[in-house]
């Protein structure tokens, strides 16, 4: 259930992003909230991992093998696919250059950091394991860095030879090192966090809805008084997202506990849109594109000027997201029946079961013929 919410913030994000109309303090507001969804994204990968892998041993090359396989090969398809989806005239140097740095869309980068997490991630366990029994400061400590480290980029701190970090922080790990630290902790003190949230849910959405009033009013401070456009003023990397996306994630926490507790409604859609989420991820972006084209060419886009602003993202948000996000999750469903799943989807290949054929008598005589049939025939 957390990772279908989260995406479903990714999707508005790249929506809005994209809007055909003057970015405006709506635009900015609604920016706000759905830019939680990398760091909510960083979170639960780490968490997952932590949690899988935290207390048993673990064959690292075998790991780092599959991790990288399911990771890796998407990423270079996807960077090709969008490349030339572009329609630039071909360069290698400029293929390569975005195979290395993530920039042949603009949601690649996470699939980098990606590598990168499960690169360190022996470390990172290795750390959690030598602070046992202190991990709340180790807690804080990530959080006052990620804290510090968003106020750096929001105001471009100068920081010597760090300097070109904070003016390009989008596909390097230390950039989400203490959101990926914090969803480690949560995933070793697993049981305590969903104890704790499962009783205090009210006091987690009241947190929630607290520190989004927090982050929009920082926002309309940094517009009206600090005169930053709408965009600045709700970039993804600022100390209110970070306060916001930690409440957000314990608000989808206890949303998906308490649909788990409630019987689970609609478990088989929840399921098969978390099983497509990646693939949803890797290829909304293209679907967006040609929707966009499409609106273009209908005159669509010239039609969104002249009608109010609040208008035209009520429509994106409430019907061009929800509709991309159906159909992205179809074209994942296809795509995952078919050879091409690994590279499309980051998922292995779901092949139809093939019946099973009747079990036949066993046709011969004597006790080699009995212990056959008594353990299920020939193979």
């Amino acid at each position: 259930m957390i990772r279908v919410l989260t995406v479903g913030l990714v999707i508005g994000t790249h929506v809005l992003a994209l809007a055909p109309v003057t970015p405006t303090v709506l635009t900015g507001l609604l920016g706000t909230v759905f830019h939680t969804s990398r760091e909510i994204f960083f979170l639960l990968t780490a968490f997952v991992l932590t949690y899988s892998t935290g207390r048993k041993r673990v064959h690292w090359p075998w790991f780092w093998q599959r991790r990288s396989l399911f990771v890796a090969v998407p990423y270079l398809m996807w960077t090709v696919l969008y490349f030339f989806a572009d329609g630039k005239p071909f360069s290698g140097g400029a293929l390569v250059t975005d195979v290395l740095t993530g920039t042949a869309r603009y949601h690649l980068y996470f699939l980098l950091v990606s590598l990168q997490i499960y690169l360190v991630f022996p470390l990172v366990l290795r750390l959690l394991r030598a602070t046992a029994g202190g991990h709340g400061p180790l807690l804080a400590v990530a959080v006052l860095f990620q804290l510090a480290f968003a106020a750096a980029v929001q105001w471009q701190w100068p920081l010597g030879p760090l300097s070109g970090w904070v003016r390009s922080p989008d596909a390097l790990l230390p950039s989400y090192l203490g959101y990926v630290l914090a969803g480690a902790i949560a995933a070793w003190h697993r049981d305590r966090l969903v104890a704790w949230t499962r009783r205090h849910t009210r006091v987690v959405a009241l947190g929630c809805v607290t520190a989004i009033g927090a982050a929009m009013s920082v926002f309309v401070i940094q517009m009206f008084v600090a005169g930053q456009p709408p965009l600045r003023a709700s970039m993804v990397f600022q100390p209110a997202v970070v306060v916001e996306s930690f409440a957000i994630a314990g608000a989808f926490l206890a949303a998906g506990l308490a649909w788990q507790d409630s019987g689970r409604r609609g478990e088989r859609l929840v399921t098969a849109a978390s099983d497509a989420s990646f693939g949803i991820y890797l290829g909304h972006p293209l679907l967006l594109q040609g929707t966009l084209l499409a609106a273009v060419s209908l005159g669509l886009t010239g039609y969104a000027q002249t009608v109010p602003n609040a208008a035209v993202l009520a429509v994106l948000v409430l019907v061009l997201a929800p509709a991309l996000y159906l159909a992205s999750g179809l074209v994942t469903a296809l795509a995952r029946r078919t050879p091409a799943s690994l590279a499309l989807t980051g998922r292995a290949w779901a092949r139809p079961a093939r019946p099973v054929p009747p079990r036949r008598e066993a046709v011969r005589t004597g006790p080699l013929a009995e212990s056959l049939a008594e353990s299920g025939g020939t193979r």
